[in-house]
């Protein structure tokens, strides 16, 4: 199991997103490379969802999107109890939900 969580580099324009897509946001290119997706950044706006599928074991999830310090920005988990609007997170690689016998890893986030 992979210690690193990856996002795709558009080949024609470079935009990086994640989670993927099917087809570039930024140029419609449908052609990709593998980066790493990690570091510091800051907190642009966080929702709780409630209407969960069945499969996940948790009542609810809270979810933001993170500006990273390299510009990029991010959907993933918010791991903080008392969020706000532009406080400091890193990236880390952690279980959001159990399938079964497998734990599915994705983009945490935690404050610094």
């Amino acid at each position: 199991m992979s210690s690193k969580v990856y996002g795709m580099k558009c080949g024609s324009c470079g935009t990086v997103s994640y989670p993927k897509h099917a087809v570039c946001p930024n140029c419609h290119n449908e052609t990709f490379e593998e980066v790493a997706i990690g570091g510091e950044g800051k907190v642009l706006t966080y929702t709780d969802a409630y209407a969960l599928a069945i499969e996940y074991e948790t009542r609810y999830l809270r979810l933001a999107i993170v500006e990273l310090d390299d510009g990029i920005r991010v959907t993933g988990q918010l791991l903080d109890e008392e969020p706000k609007l532009g406080m400091r997170v890193k990236t880390i690689l952690g279980t959001v939900r159990q399938s079964g016998e497998t734990a599915i890893q994705g983009l945490q986030f935690v404050s610094v």
